[in-house]
């Protein structure tokens, strides 16, 4: 299974510092937005949230037919995209993800 791992990190002047490719959560926002899914992934990212980190799935299949599946856990036979992001402000990295 593919997973990434992103870490978010706050500084003081209220700037987030990721330690990879934004670009990743760039497009999982452009499909919350673009499918209107805002609530229900907060919902999902919510209930995966803990103090430190957000962990979250997307259908692999669904994503290979260029369409947005975000699930609390791994569930396809195929295996799905895990994501898992560390920050030291979980709720802020929702809110911007989806929002």
């Amino acid at each position: 299974m593919m997973g990434e791992k992103l870490t978010i990190q706050k500084t003081e002047d209220n700037h987030l510092i990721v330690e990879d490719d934004l670009s990743i959560l760039s497009k999982i926002n452009h499909m919350i937005i673009k499918n209107e899914l805002e609530e229900l992934a907060a919902g999902i990212l919510k209930r995966n949230m803990n103090e430190s980190s957000i962990r979250f799935f997307i259908n692999k299949q669904a994503a290979y037919n260029n369409t947005f599946h975000m699930i609390d856990e791994n569930m396809s036979s195929l295996g799905d995209i895990e994501f898992l992001i560390e920050s030291e402000n979980p709720e802020e990295v929702i809110w911007w993800i989806t929002s």
